[in-house]
């Protein structure tokens, strides 16, 4: 996924967004909060529109999908409509409009946003650790051999500098030790067949399609080890929309720890692989690969999971990188109240 940087652009992006995003209006259909009759139980039937951005999904998504299928968001009494995004920047976008209640996104994003002074923040995650791993190119398996060697990035931005970095640490290198060479992520792998690149960084679903279909090709880094402390994604909302409709805030965090729990089980497995082949229109063998992967990695969070630590580490490097121009506090990125409360409710596993 490419992920978006500057704290200008951010600034610029914030500017046109809290100015009125007609364009993204029409794009997700100008969806805002409908409230229908109360039910007899007293809880009323809600709209919500959820952006997740990348069209289709990838493994590390599924929360929500799950959620739907599972009857998750119905026992909360939650009518959901999915808007299928391009990327972070248009779900960022959507979510400071108001055009989206719930964003789900890079969690550097989150951070990015704050520095900038946007009036969102994160109040969950979908993914509390990264879901890449580090493919070289045949006759490479060792960082060290990338020394003076073309690498593929998809630019400069916090993300992708960190996890381009991430392949070379291990080892003793450095960026500055190699040529990178920015493409979109859909030309990494003929770049790697051709020899134009010599390394790129992969979701895991497309790293198993990578791995089958380019022999000779290194797994360097699965990148959970590397940069454990990286916060991968956050569900963002402006923070007037959840001041204002706590409630449905809370039932719709209520719905998504229900599914990652439900994921998180090794009974369900079988089930959320269909789900997942489903709804990624992928190969089921790398969906497969990536439900286990996801689960050894516990990227999926039963919990509140919204690391102190984590935001913290992810910001100083996009401060170090110069994604940032100053650092948020951890109060400005996220606003843990709603989880909490969830939490607090149904107990802790």
């Amino acid at each position: 996924m490419k992920f978006f940087g500057s704290s200008r652009a951010i600034s610029t992006r914030v500017r046109l967004a809290t100015t009125g995003l007609a364009a993204m209006a029409t794009l997700t259909g100008g969806l805002m909060l409908s409230t229908g009759n109360a039910t007899a139980a007293g809880m009323p039937w809600t709209t919500i529109s959820v952006g997740i951005a990348l069209s289709p999904p990838k493994v590390i998504f599924m929360a929500p999908y799950v959620a739907q299928l599972k009857g998750f968001f119905a026992k909360e009494h939650l009518n959901v409509h999915f808007i299928s995004m391009p990327n972070g920047l248009q779900t960022e976008l959507g979510t400071t409009s108001g055009s989206i209640n719930f964003g789900f996104s890079s969690a550097t994003d989150a951070i990015e946003a704050a520095a900038a002074g946007a009036p969102i923040r994160a109040i969950a995650s979908y993914g509390q650790t990264l879901d890449t791993e580090c493919i070289a190119a045949p006759g490479i398996t060792s960082a060290t051999q990338l020394i003076g060697q073309p690498v593929g990035s998809t630019g400069a931005d916090g993300f992708s500098v960190t996890t381009l970095a991430a392949c070379l640490a291990p080892a003793g290198v450095t960026i500055s030790q190699t040529n990178p060479i920015t493409m979109t992520r859909s030309e990494f792998v003929p770049a790697l067949e051709t020899g134009r690149i010599k390394v790129a960084v992969f979701h895991i679903d497309d790293a198993y399609v990578v791995m089958h279909g380019l022999p000779g090709a290194t797994v360097l880094a699965k990148e959970y080890e590397t940069l454990p402390n990286w916060w991968y994604g956050g569900i963002t909302t402006l923070n007037s929309y959840a001041k204002s409709h706590v409630a449905v805030t809370e039932r719709f965090l209520t719905a998504m720890t229900l599914a990652n729990r439900w994921m998180n089980n090794p009974k369900n497995t079988t089930a959320l692989i269909n789900i997942g082949v489903k709804e990624t229109q992928e190969d089921r063998g790398a969906v497969t690969n990536a439900v286990h992967f996801l689960q050894a990695a516990k990227t999926w969070p039963v919990n509140v999971g919204l690391s102190q630590k984590s935001e913290h580490y992810t910001a100083v490097k996009l401060f170090q990188l110069k994604t940032i121009t100053k650092l948020p506090s951890y109060s400005q990125v996220i606003d843990p109240t709603y989880m909490n409360a969830v939490i607090a409710q149904l107990g802790k596993v």
